[in-house]
């Protein structure tokens, strides 16, 4: 009897370690089923994702061909090393960036350490003119009005299009702006293999550019044109103009009208014809030290001023701007003339500086 209900028990024991050996397999089958079935899905996201980005944007095809670099350089330098595209159709902009590699010869890490040249392009098609402001204030150190303000050069190929250029140590930048595309051209240039950036000046001596930057802007600009069945023959180095020179000019057809009014208003309450308002008496000198002394004076006409800015502008040798700086003049009454006087501390390569009226 005793041996019956061992064996009993014993079968017992082992019938409920097959139910459960049973639930485990089944359990494991189940967890395999849904990992199998999870791993497809993603493999299936996965590959509609790379179809998507398989998908060549149109803007691509805007990019200048590698054999029109070569007609521009006289040989063959560049070579698109990568080419990406984006689409945000929510905000509606779509995006192609590009990068060129000089060819010509190879980086050198152990001896000299040097930089290979690289281009990198970028053109940007947008729907909203607010949107873009905003990707590009997502996108970039600085704003499009800005970089446009301290550009070196700037000019409109053709009505509805504004171009800049601008350089460094580094390289150089153009980049122009329609109603539809921002086009970007930046070259990496550091030991200015390709165009001697730091010898460009302003008036009568500016340097007429020619290089590569602005010459594969131009490039797309004529695609985006021909596309458009518009044509566009004008030279976008020929065209661009020196920005300081535009804004001078500007600042004094804005003075001439000011005094034109300030004569009209003199006469007008009998005041001398001959009465100098604005900035008088201007003088910046430097002594042997690097020391530079700026004074001058302040003649107000008829209306009392809260307050005046004035802009002193630092130059070198030149007439390059190096460092610029403003001050305050407050609670100016009628007629009142207020003096100013300061110093600075320069470098040597400051040679002069002007001053003008910013409001």
């Amino acid at each position: 009897m005793k041996k019956l209900a061992m064996f009993l028990i014993f079968s017992f024991l082992i019938i409920f370690s097959l139910q459960q050996m049973t639930f485990a397999e089944t359990e494991n089958e189940e967890q395999r089923e849904k990992e199998i079935e999870k791993a497809v899905e993603e493999k299936e996201e996965e590959e509609k994702e790379s179809e998507i980005r398989k998908i060549p944007s149109k803007l691509i095809k805007l990019l200048p061909k590698e054999n029109k670099l070569e007609e521009i350089t006289h040989r063959t330098i560049w070579k698109y090393i990568d080419k990406q595209s984006t689409l945000d159709e929510e905000i509606g902009i779509e995006t192609v960036t590009a990068l060129l590699r000089d060819i010509s010869r190879v980086y050198d890490p152990i001896v000299n350490k040097y930089k290979v040249s690289t281009i990198q392009i970028e053109i940007i098609k947008y729907d909203d003119k607010y949107e873009l402001a905003h990707y590009w204030d997502e996108t970039s150190n600085s704003s499009i009005e800005k970089i446009f303000n301290d550009a070196y050069l700037i000019g409109s190929p053709d009505e509805g299009t504004d171009c800049m250029f601008n350089y460094s140590k580094e390289g150089a930048m153009t980049i122009c702006k329609t109603d539809e595309y921002v086009i970007k051209s930046i070259i990496f240039d550091k030991y200015e293999e390709h165009f001697t950036y730091n010898k460009l000046k302003t008036g009568t001596e500016k340097l007429e550019l020619n290089e590569i930057t602005t010459r594969i802007v131009e490039e797309i600009l004529k695609n985006i044109k021909k596309h458009e069945n518009l044509k566009n023959n004008n030279q976008l180095y020929k065209i661009l103009k020196s920005n300081i020179e535009i804004k001078e000019n500007d600042n004094k057809k804005l003075t001439d009208i000011n005094n034109s009014i300030d004569d009209d208003e003199n006469k007008s309450i009998g005041l001398e014809k001959n009465k100098k308002y604005g900035i008088q008496n201007f003088s910046c000198t430097k002594d042997e030290f690097g020391l530079i002394t700026i004074s001058g004076q302040f003649n107000n006409n008829q209306i009392k001023k809260d307050r005046i800015i004035l802009e002193i502008l630092f130059l070198d040798y030149e007439q390059n701007i190096i460092f610029k700086n403003t001050a305050n003049l407050l609670e100016i009454d009628e007629f009142e003339t207020k003096r100013f006087l300061g110093n600075a501390k320069m470098d040597e390569s400051i040679a002069t500086c002007t001053i003008k009226v910013l409001s």
